[in-house]
């Protein structure tokens, strides 16, 4: 029976994947730091018939100690091997960059990023030994469209795609794969976990204020986590995997997007759809005119631009065949 671990896997993403390959016949390890949070994943695991093919490990991806004690405890459970490990461990904080603490910021960084190297780390060798193994990290639609409020989390996805683009190029000569999933907007409890860190004299208070409607309308695009699971599980399980794959419509939009329109663009969609302040909009004195990106794309264009990508299913279906060919060629 072959085996992957799964981090974060206490709800959304992580749980549905865990769920979906049990029911595969995988041997799922997964992990979380309270192990108090599982017990939905082993309810549902009863009821579907699979609950002995799911262990609870406890891993905490920013303590060094927890990261080894529980990836000993996966490789003594399978003999010494593992097939596959699903990096989804992650969470994000809301506010301003420069009201947002330092402390703040090394956190996200730790659980996001170094959280996922060192659990890719500490399974590598046995991967690297056995000339076979998986590795998924779980990214966001954050490296394709401007995530304002949410600067440091968008940078920890950032830093994973350049860190697996480079991991996948040392790894590969041992067959040893890594792959990456964008996903877009889904309804799971990492939404609703995300916390403000906004004080209550924040000079973004306006900001804030006239975002936050055109925000949370955004829900709209939120799919339900089950739809995003397919993919999560076709890449741990498919003998052919291209090396990014985006889940969702709006992340194939902005994924498509990304390579064709240069960031001022993307920044006027991203304004037009959500309703996000604009450039000197608090300013005493309003710009006049049509403000235009630097390459000329006006705001409308870039927002029917997008509306079309987002909302046209032909279009939807084009983008991800041409991500698909696109990696096809260089895989």
């Amino acid at each position: 029976m072959k085996s992957v671990l799964i981090t974060g896997a206490s709800s959304g993403f992580g749980m549905r994947a865990a769920l979906d390959l049990a029911s595969e016949g995988w041997h799922v390890f997964a992990s979380m730091r309270n192990l108090a949070r599982g017990t939905e994943l082993l309810a549902e695991a009863e009821q579907a018939g699979t609950r002995d093919a799911i262990h609870l490990v406890q891993i905490d991806v920013t303590d060094a100690a927890s990261v080894e004690a529980g990836v000993r405890q996966v490789l003594d459970a399978t003999g010494g091997g593992l097939d596959a490990l699903v990096n989804n461990a992650g969470y994000s904080a809301l506010g301003a960059f420069e009201e947002m603490p330092d402390a703040e910021c090394r956190r996200q960084m730790e659980t996001n990023f170094f959280g996922t190297l060192a659990v890719t780390r500490a399974v590598l060798p046995v991967m690297r030994l056995a000339r076979a193994g998986r590795i998924v990290v779980i990214t966001s639609n954050a490296v394709n469209t401007p995530h304002p409020m949410l600067s440091i989390y968008a940078a920890s996805k950032w830093a994973l795609e350049g860190w697996a683009e480079a991991l996948e190029m040392e790894v590969s000569p041992f067959g040893v794969k890594v792959v990456l999933v964008q996903p877009g907007a889904h309804r799971t409890p990492f939404a609703t976990n995300v916390f403000p860190v906004v004080p209550e004299d924040s000079a973004y208070k306006d900001w804030m204020d006239a975002a936050m409607p055109g925000i949370s309308d955004l829900d709209r695009w939120g799919h339900d986590p089950a739809k995003a699971a397919p993919a999560v599980v076709s890449s741990v399980t498919a003998p052919e995997m291209p090396f990014r794959t985006s889940v969702g419509e709006d992340a194939v939009a902005f994924s498509l997007l990304k390579g064709v329109l240069p960031f001022e663009a993307r920044a006027w969609a991203v304004r037009a759809i959500a309703g996000l302040p604009a450039p000197g909009q608090f300013l005493e004195q309003q710009p006049t005119g049509a403000e235009t990106a630097s390459d000329g794309v006006s705001a409308e264009i870039a927002k029917r631009l997008a509306d079309a990508v987002l909302k046209d299913p032909a279009i939807t279906e084009m983008a991800i065949a041409l991500t698909a060919s696109s990696d096809s060629a260089v895989r």
